[in-house]
This record gives C-alpha cells, sequence and structure tokens, in this order.
C-alpha cells in the first residue's frame, strides 16, 4: 500500500517537499502546551495517575525554566502520545509528531512546506499520513501526504490538485491523521484573497470621522492585529483568528461611527489592550451572554497567569479553556492580563477595574483574584498594598508569605502535593501562620496535584468559593 501511494503521488508531484532542518520557536511550545492540555482535560485519571502526571509535567516546566524549548516541546508531544494513542506509541508517531506542516499561498498557488521541530527518532520507513484541512464552518478535506526518507534527508510528497480544491478564503485547523487514527495538530491556515494590512489600512482612514474616546483606542489595538505576517515571538498574533478578527472589526466600526461603544456589555471572548499610563497592557476578556442580558451587577474575576505564561493561559488552557464554562456557570465576568504589567504597580489593578467597570455592570463589594504561581504571588502583593479593591483571592501555587498584620480579605491558598517549583510545605506554613495570627487565610493541600495540573484541578472548586463569599456586611464569608 505504501508503495502504491508513493507512486501515485510521485506521478501527481512532479518535485519532492524537502523537510527543513530542526528549529523551534515559541508558537510551537504553545502548540504542545495545548495539545496536552487539550489531552489531559479528556482523559480520565485516578490519583496514582495523576500523581504521576503531575510529577512528570512538572519536570518538563524545569527544562522550560532551563531555556530548552525543544526538549520541552519533545517531552511534551511524548506525554500527549501516550494520552491519545490507543495501543504503544511508535517511532511514527513520534516522526509525525516532530514535523511541522504548512499551507501558504504564492504566485504559483498553493503549496505545501514542512520542517522538524526537534530531532526525530531514529526512522528510516515511509510514513504514511492524512493532511486534515478543516475550516472554522465546513467540512474537512484531507489530503494523502507521503513523508520518505532520502540520502539529502527527509521530504514530503503530496497531491498538489487536493490542494489547489481547498477554500479560497477562510480559517482552516490543519492535522496530521496517521493509519491509526491518531490526530497530531498542525496549527491553523488564515487564508484571505485581501490582505490583511490592507484592511487594517481602511480602517484607520474611516477612523477619521471618529472622536477620540477610549473605545477608539480599543479598537485601535485589535485593528493592529490585522497583520500580514506575524513574527515568531507573537503569541497574540499566533492566537487571535485575524479572519474572524476582520470581520468582528467591521461590526465595531460601524457602532463607533455611530458614537456608541460596542465593547460595553459585550458578551463573549474579546482581546484588547488597555492603556496603564506610558504603557499598554493586553487582556483577554470572558462574559456570558446570559448574564449580562440579565442587567445585574456582576462578579468581576481577575485571573492572572504564571511565569513564562500570558493572557492567554486561562482562556486557552487549565482544561482547555474551562475557566469560560465556569464563568457561564457562574454568571461572573473574567479578566485575564498580563500578570507582568499587574505586577509592576497598584496602577495597572486600578485602570483595569476602572476599565471593566466603565463597560459591564460590575458589583464593586465582589471584584476577585485568582492567580497561579507569580499570579498568585502578584495578587497576594497587590492585596497586600491596597486591600480595599479587592474581595477574595485564589492563591494557587504561589502567594507566600501570607499577610498576617494587615486586614486582608478571604485568601483561599492552594498548595500543590508534588511541586517542584514551589514547595507546598512553605505554602501550607506560611498560610497557617497567617491563619494562626487571625488572618482569614485557608490552606488546602489536593491529593495528586502538581505545579501546572493544580490549576485544572482545583479552578472548579476555586471560583466556586469565590462565588459563595459574602460582600462585607451582608453576613459570614465561608
Amino acid at each position: 500500500m505504501t508503495l502504491l501511494i508513493a507512486v501515485i503521488l510521485t506521478l501527481l508531484s512532479p518535485s519532492e517537499i524537502p523537510v527543513g532542518k530542526p528549529r523551534i520557536a515559541m508558537p510551537d511550545l504553545v502548540r504542545s502546551w495545548s495539545w496536552v492540555d487539550q489531552s489531559l482535560a479528556a482523559k480520565p485519571m485516578d490519583l496514582e495517575q495523576r500523581r504521576a502526571m503531575s510529577k512528570r509535567l512538572d519536570a518538563i516546566t524545569m527544562l522550560f525554566f532551563q531555556n530548552d524549548i525543544g526538549a520541552v516541546a519533545n517531552a511534551m508531544d511524548d506525554f500527549s502520545l501516550e494520552l491519545v494513542v490507543d495501543d504503544t506509541v511508535s517511532d511514527a508517531h513520534r516522526a509525525a509528531a516532530a514535523l511541522l506542516v504548512r499551507l501558504d499561498d504564492g504566485e504559483s498557488g498553493t503549496s505545501l512546506s514542512g520542517r522538524w521541530r526537534y530531532n526525530p527518532p531514529e526512522f528510516t520507513e515511509p510514513l504514511e499520513m492524512t493532511l486534515s484541512v478543516t475550516p472554522v464552518n465546513g467540512q474537512a478535506h484531507e489530503i494523502d501526504v507521503l513523508l520518505s526518507p532520502g540520502q539529502d534527508g527527509w521530504s514530503l510528497a503530496v497531491d498538489e490538485e487536493a490542494l489547489e480544491a481547498l477554500p479560497p478564503e477562510g480559517t482552516m485547523h490543519l492535522s496530521l491523521i496517521l493509519d491509526d487514527g491518531t490526530r497530531i495538530p498542525q496549527g491553523r491556515w488564515e487564508r484571505t484573497s485581501v490582505p490583511f494590512s490592507k484592511t487594517r489600512s481602511e480602517n484607520l482612514a474611516q477612523l477619521n470621522s471618529v472622536d477620540t474616546s477610549a473605545a477608539r483606542a480599543t479598537f485601535e489595538s485589535r485593528n493592529a492585529r490585522l497583520r500580514d505576517k506575524i513574527r515568531k515571538m507573537d503569541i497574540t498574533g499566533h492566537v487571535l483568528d485575524r479572519n474572524q478578527l476582520r470581520g468582528e472589526l467591521v461590526e465595531e466600526l460601524e457602532a463607533l461611527k455611530r458614537g456608541e461603544d460596542p465593547y460595553t456589555n459585550r458578551a463573549g471572548d474579546t482581546w484588547y489592550m488597555v492603556p496603564v499610563g506610558s504603557t499598554e497592557m493586553p487582556v483577554r476578556i470572558y462574559a456570558p451572554a446570559d448574564a449580562i442580558a440579565s442587567r445585574e451587577p456582576l462578579p468581576l474575576l481577575i485571573a492572572l497567569h504564571g511565569a513564562g505564561g500570558n493572557e492567554h493561559f486561562f482562556m486557552d488552557g487549565c482544561g482547555d479553556g474551562a475557566i469560560k464554562d465556569l464563568a457561564d456557570e457562574h454568571g461572573v465576568v473574567v479578566a485575564s492580563p498580563s500578570t507582568y504589567v499587574m505586577a509592576s504597580s497598584m496602577e495597572p489593578l486600578g485602570v483595569l477595574i476602572e476599565t471593566m467597570s466603565n463597560r459591564y455592570s460590575i458589583d464593586q463589594d465582589r471584584i476577585y483574584l485568582l492567580g497561579h504561581s507569580l499570579g498568585g504571588m502578584t495578587a497576594m502583593g497587590l492585596v497586600a498594598a491596597q486591600p480595599e479593591m479587592v474581595d477574595g483571592v485564589v492563591a494557587i501555587a504561589g502567594g507566600a508569605p501570607f499577610p498576617k498584620n494587615k486586614p486582608i480579605p478571604p485568601v483561599l491558598a492552594y498548595a500543590a502535593e508534588h511541586d517542584f517549583i514551589v514547595p507546598a510545605d512553605m505554602i501550607e506554613s506560611s498560610a497557617r501562620a497567617a491563619q494562626a495570627a487571625g488572618a482569614p487565610v485557608t490552606p488546602r493541600r489536593p491529593d495528586g496535584t502538581g505545579h501546572l495540573t493544580i490549576v485544572m484541578d482545583v479552578l472548579p472548586e476555586s471560583i466556586e468559593w469565590l462565588m459563595s463569599l459574602q460582600p462585607e456586611g451582608s453576613g459570614d464569608s465561608p
């Protein structure tokens, strides 16, 4: 069968496509982490399995802080394969996981390219795969691909006619499918016949008739993301779908022309920059449609990522974006900013609360912070400086030392059972010392958790605990 496909693809594709040498970029690491997160969210585990998994992920995290992102991506992909492959993980699986396939438009039409993200295993047999190209709204297109070894390295063969049959416009998700059904994500292809930069310039020209306002500044920050080429280190550029963004900006521009703020009471998932003094702070916001429609004042949850993370950490990860489902369940608006900006001074917290309060009906007695690792430390630092700004805090695998001699809002302090980065004993002892001194700090140490996995494990309980807190003067807190 392999020989037959090789003959067919050779006839259809006059030239072989060389596979580029190993090269790793931050978006490759994001892809690997997203695959791990989604695979974990779909895999039930008992306590011992979770403990083993937590230790393994923490070891991978240590590699990240050693700046060996190639080894991190490789280890994460191996982990994902073990979670999704029904049988034994083979070198064929590992070779496909190490491969990155891309589609591009050029003067001669649609082309396929490939490179190794890191060194593949010793693998010498041709590998049949299917490239699945799935539009955001539409049926998947499946294209046969053959990965073959040669004297000068590996090469790809593909049916070029099948590439030309793909939809001419829109965003498509790519994945490689092996014979056993294993699906390996390859990223996204945002296809367009109109350069994104052209739309960006046209939008800016139309802004001339719009008065200066906070809404205009927000629009400009979003419009700036319509770039034809995305830099390797631009994580937000690789996260946002430019086709979707372009469509949203059309509606937002029309609202601005009418003198409206299109970001007021806006439901769903939105990204923009918030001006803070002389800088800007990126923020992902999620607002439940049903909660907004109720017109009742809503709680605000500010979620702070850890070191190495970004404003997309909670919205896309931690259980495949589970925080958005929890926001729907509890009727809470979630804002996830850059922790690095939030940690710079008290000003970003005040600006963020003011921005959210101007655009949503926020209950000023139910403003909460939730942070992981560095985010937990940042949350406690902000609360220690100005406790009156926040009504409750969850610090996950971070936050110690906890204040003992000053009034603070209720704090739920999680320590991971197996944590090689922020020791559980340190968090727990600091929390208990604060508790003994009368501070409202509650320590918890869930079984089977590690520095990364604890977020997914405790997020539902964390938000439920925050939502159960009684506003000051209305009753006792739990």
